[in-house]
């Protein structure tokens, strides 16, 4: 099924994330909408490796994919990782999210059983879905997902626009 693109992008140093930024629209193209960066107070999950204070957003691109890709759009993603590392510690960390006119979808390599691995340690997540004209939470889901619905639900308006011209 064709997808919409996005990223959950986090870091505390601005000049890594401009650099791990314009790497991932060299692959992905240019971000056509993203959040306003925010802080994490409620995660402490990152700190001991990124070290504080933590910022996230969410990006979306224009690069139309199918879902069988995301485990590759994965391994890409720790890849850029792994390349801006210091000291063995990530910089900036890249979730890709795909989404379509139903359902947001995160990859990761972290396990819970309410994934489904995709991948060798990598897992897929039903992070919401489209019910009721708006995307919906589940229990597991993420509370940044939560708190940025209404950017989810213009994304997939965007999709919906971008399906007609493709």
């Amino acid at each position: 099924m064709r997808s919409l693109l996005l990223f959950a992008l986090m870091w505390k140093n601005e000049n890594k994330l401009k650099t791990v930024e314009r790497h991932l629209k060299k692959f992905y193209g240019n971000f056509i909408k993203e959040t306003n960066p925010f802080e994490l107070p409620y995660s402490k999950y990152y700190i001991e490796e990124m070290g504080s204070p933590l910022y996230k957003k969410f990006v979306a691109t224009s690069f139309i994919t199918e879902q069988t890709n995301l485990a590759n759009i994965k391994k890409h993603c720790m890849f850029i990782e792994d390349k801006y590392k210091i000291n063995n510690n990530r910089t900036v960390n890249i979730d890709p999210i795909l989404l379509d006119m139903e359902k947001v979808l995160v990859a990761t390599k972290k396990y819970r059983g309410n994934r489904i691995q995709i991948d060798e340690n990598l897992f897929l997540e039903l992070e919401l879905w489209f019910h009721n004209g708006s995307f919906q939470p589940f229990l597991w889901t993420y509370l940044d997902y939560k708190e940025h619905i209404p950017f989810f639900n213009k994304i997939r308006k965007s999709f919906k626009n971008l399906r007609k011209i493709s």
